[in-house]
């Protein structure tokens, strides 16, 4: 199955986003996943990969970290590929091709903005696409003309691969106002979109990776899970546990 966490405006956290989302459900859930990081020419994930394994290499508490974990779930760390954006579908079936074993997800990162059609058609080749907001008046405005457009290419194109939308609120802190949200999302039902139920907090630890000097517990990462004790009053799972619940993906392993 194809998941984009996906907005058409930078910052809302839709890298990081996908990194600890791939993470948990790989690690934690056992799930079979892989990440296309089309967000060319940074794929900040691919990059965030390679930061973290000469990290590994220079700290012997995250490399004996790395060993337990691949040896109790007998496999080794899900592949993170490279791509452009207008080529990201025709990479990811080139590598399932080639791959003996079975992928249940396979995440794609896009670039901030769906600026072309060789990017709209990556978009539009999804199963399903959850979409953070922040509810500024620019991310507002930008993301619900965006998926607006999007949902009526869907209500009038029955042969596209694309099922559905979902938006959800991330990054939310004790500044934002309720009834702003509240406003917005009467907006988003006059528009008949769909949003999910899990809000996501503002939290330092989404941004917490492993470090070269430091035996710290860490959130964001491409090679470790989500830290168990930081897990606590993340949402993480609970939004976890409605994507696989919409999908159809969930599984006895949760």
């Amino acid at each position: 199955m194809f998941l984009a966490i996906s907005t058409q405006k930078g910052g809302v956290g839709k890298s990081t986003l996908t990194a600890i989302a791939a993470s948990y459900l790989d690690y934690v859930l056992g799930y079979n996943v892989a990440i296309i990081d089309c967000d060319y020419p940074q794929c900040s994930l691919h990059e965030l990969r390679k930061r973290e394994i000469q990290q590994v290499s220079k700290n012997s508490f995250y490399k004996q970290k790395a060993v337990t974990l691949f040896q109790a779930i007998g496999k080794q760390p899900y592949p993170i590929i490279c791509s452009k954006p207008e080529e990201a579908i025709s990479t990811a079936s080139e590598f399932l091709n080639k791959e003996s074993q079975t992928y249940d997800v396979v995440f794609f990162d896009m670039p901030g903005t769906i600026n072309n059609s060789g990017m709209l058609v990556t978009f539009l080749s999804m199963d399903y696409v959850f979409t953070p907001m922040y509810p500024s008046r620019i991310v507002m405005e930008s993301t619900l003309a965006f998926i607006s457009n999007i949902k009526e290419l869907l209500a009038t194109r029955k042969n596209l691969t694309l099922k559905d939308i979902y938006l959800f609120w991330n990054r939310i802190d004790g500044r934002v106002k309720r009834d702003m949200m509240d406003s917005y999302e009467k907006i988003i039902t006059q528009l008949e979109l769909k949003m999910l139920k899990t809000m996501i907090p503002q939290l330092v630890r989404f941004d917490k990776e492993q470090s070269s000097y430091s035996n710290e517990a860490i959130f964001l990462s491409t090679i470790f899970p989500p830290d168990k004790a930081l897990l606590k009053g993340s949402n993480l799972e609970i939004l976890m546990d409605e994507i696989l619940t919409i999908t159809g993906l969930k599984n006895d392993q949760i």
